[in-house]
């Protein structure tokens, strides 16, 4: 078997995954200009009302403390905090930094204690939060809000009805305020932004949604992707279950039979860890081939910057020379790129991403609100640890295929191409030209393609079972848990090919400190992929002679 010659095929496999993970290139390491909050929370730290952290972090998805409340709204409403009357609060001193903002609020009526007590530590609420709105700025409400988890007779009604009726939360898309959420810090500024806006401008058209709140399920699937970018770490878990059923006619000899048995079912498990900065990703790819004889074996595999490590299986479907056995092949990634005809600036990442959330965004502006709904969190079995706060069903059947070909090719394609051809570095870092994009936009404008006539005859002879997947987002507009099921069969002259795919993939410790099994591969533990060439070229020079 030529080694080397598959070794760069698996290699890209591998990295259909691993070159999805996100990058960051704004102001703050954790927050892209994608994020739907990123111009709000830039111009408020440049009007000084709140500050990054030390390590070039805004931590956006953080819940906002009293005590930073109180801070926060005494620079937003240029209170005096310079000589403020003394407030007797048992667990907070006069030499606290928050101190003063927090008598400040206090003296003003705008935040008050309980029990002796003001709990500075303690996380805001979104009830709390409208509380603190609808007394800096006198909001009144008029009985027309209607959430689900806060009927007429709440006790916070008219508090939570006063910021609905200035439009300043407009709820979830499921009909509820969900008051007792803690308050993240993009959501509180994100609200305070508005009030401002509402007082300084006579207006009560709020200029950016936040986290879910009266948006379309587009609106939330970009907000949610674009959250997918900024996360610094997390560890995962997938598996993926293949199966190919190929029609009778097609299986002439015994190693037809015995591929098409393989091929009717494998199986996939994926675990691993990601870290943004530095760049860190690690898995463990466990493969299972059955048929005539089962066959399991395990791919581990490491990510930087800049490298790439694989340790082949030793397997009977790929057996390896004794010298590489346990060891990780190392490749950089301008060599993958140069083996692969792409240009150098393919593995301009931050490019790259700019670019995929650019068509994500395009994809869901134009399917998100027709082709995805939001469904009953019971409706799929999320895995242990994963807390759902929402899940979004995106669904293709045979009624729908119509209209879902035609705006792919007559929308989103045509669409996708224009943004591509209007930067010239996505059609670089593509490997394209000029003359290629305008051949593909030629070919899509083109009225000799009747699309009805051939989705109405695919329909004839494709069967959708099923093809669906449920992103179950959390509170804090992450995907949690992601799954894919496709169950398709065509049947021609009386013969059917079916296609079966599952997929599905969970994170876990989010942002937190996470740890990497796997390491930096060096030393002896690494054959640079070199090496496997100039072996592969001394087996072709010994077969040639």
């Amino acid at each position: 078997m030529k080694l080397a010659k598959l070794f760069p095929s698996l290699v890209a496999f591998l990295l259909i995954f691993a070159l999805s993970v996100p990058k960051v290139d704004a102001a703050f390491k954790d927050v892209r200009d994608t994020y739907w909050a990123s111009d709000i929370i830039n111009e408020f730290v440049e009007a000084g009302i709140i500050s990054g952290y030390e390590d070039e972090t805004f931590r956006p998805g953080n819940t906002v403390t009293r005590e930073q409340a109180a801070i926060i709204i005494s620079r937003a409403l240029k209170l005096d905090t310079t000589n403020v009357k003394p407030v007797n609060y048992s667990d907070i001193k006069e030499s606290d930094n928050a101190y003063k903002a927090i008598a400040t609020v206090t003296n003003a009526g705008i935040m008050i204690g309980v029990d002796g007590k003001f709990e500075p530590k303690q996380p805001i609420t979104r009830v709390q939060l409208a509380t603190i709105l609808t007394k800096s700025f006198d909001l009144k409400g008029n009985g027309t809000s209607l959430f689900k988890d806060v009927p007429k007779n709440h006790s916070a009604y008219n508090t939570i009805d006063a910021l609905y009726a200035n439009k300043i939360a407009l709820g979830y898309t499921n009909g509820a305020f969900k008051p007792e959420k803690p308050t993240t810090r993009a959501e509180f500024i994100a609200f305070l932004d508005r009030a401002l806006n509402l007082k300084e401008q006579n207006t009560t058209e709020p200029e950016t949604e936040t986290e879910n709140e009266s948006e379309s399920v587009a609106d939330l699937l970009k907000e949610v992707y674009a959250n997918e970018q900024n996360l610094s770490s997390y560890e995962f878990n997938g598996k993926m279950n293949l199966g190919i059923l190929f029609p009778e006619s097609a299986v002439t000899t015994p190693e037809d039979k015995a591929l098409f048995d393989m091929l009717k079912d494998i199986n996939v498990e994926i675990s691993g860890a990601y870290q943004k900065d530095p760049m860190h990703f690690e898995a463990n790819i466990d493969v299972t081939i059955k048929g005539d004889v089962q066959t399991t074996f395990t791919i581990p595999m490491v990510m930087t910057e800049d490298k790439i490590w694989v340790k082949l299986p030793n397997s009977p479907l790929l057996p390896l020379p004794q010298e590489f056995q346990g060891k990780f092949i190392e490749l950089n990634l301008q060599q993958l790129t140069q083996m692969a005809g792409q240009p150098s600036s393919a593995l301009d990442m931050n490019l790259q991403t700019k670019l995929g959330m650019d068509i994500i965004n395009l994809f869901v502006d134009l399917l998100g609100n027709d082709f995805y709904k939001e469904v009953a969190l019971d409706s799929v079995v999320v895995p242990t640890g994963v807390e759902g706060d929402k899940v979004i069903k995106f669904e293709v059947t045979n009624e729908t295929l119509k209209p879902f070909v035609n705006v792919v090719f007559n929308e989103l394609l045509p669409q996708m191409f224009e943004l591509i051809a209007q930067n010239p570095e996505y059609v670089k870092a593509l490997g394209f030209t000029p003359e290629d994009i305008a051949l593909t936009k030629d070919l899509f404008s083109s009225e000799e393609f009747n699309l009805d006539e051939v989705v109405s005859e695919i329909n004839k002879f494709l069967t959708i079972n099923q093809f669906d997947e449920h992103i179950v987002i959390t509170q804090d507009n992450y995907i949690g848990y992601d799954v894919v099921n496709v169950d398709i069969t065509m049947t021609m002259e009386g013969e059917t090919l079916g296609l079966k795919l599952f997929f599905d993939q969970s994170k876990s410790k989010v942002n937190e400190q996470i740890k990497f099994p796997i390491g930096i591969p060096s030393g002896d533990n690494v054959i640079p992929f070199e090496k496997l060439m100039e072996m592969e070229q001394q087996a072709l020079n010994t077969e040639s002679k």
